[in-house]
């Protein structure tokens, strides 16, 4: 029987995972090792799209329609937009994407995560940059 304060930890690490959409968390000492898997996570296969949102009209530039979105980033962690450091970027400005298209890749818990399009668009304005860490909810791309 686990004592109080593991099933503590172990209800605390679940609502963790729920909040931020996180397929897994380890959590080790010298003692315990604790995995909780989220698997409605890693069984969606479209976890990682992402959703759009309406861009601030104060932001933009003034020659810009209404029609101007954002993707933002589905997880926290540390964005790359380039495969590999010497390969050009998933997606840059004025690159026309289509749905499903890998547009980033999210480190998060040592677990790189493609991010992926949910519709045909262009990239006005990437928001981010390389290596940088970013938040849930984020804009990362301004879109057309």
């Amino acid at each position: 029987m686990l004592d109080k304060k593991i099933n503590e930890t172990i209800d605390l690490l679940i609502k963790k995972i729920k909040e931020n959409n996180l397929g897994s968390i380890k959590l080790s000492n010298k003692t315990n090792i604790i995995e909780i898997s989220n698997n409605s996570l890693i069984n969606s296969p479209n976890q990682n799209t992402q959703k759009l949102s309406p861009v601030n009209d104060q932001k933009s530039d003034n020659n810009s329609s209404s029609n101007l979105l954002t993707i933002d980033s589905p997880m926290v962690g540390i964005i790359y937009l380039t495969p590999k450091p010497s390969s050009p970027p998933f997606a840059k400005k004025g690159q026309k994407i289509k749905k499903g298209d890998t547009i980033c890749l999210i480190e998060a818990m040592k677990t790189f995560n493609e991010i992926k399009s949910d519709r045909d668009c262009t990239i006005k304005t990437v928001i981010v940059k390389n290596g940088e860490a970013v938040e849930f909810g984020q804009p990362l791309f301004e879109i057309l």
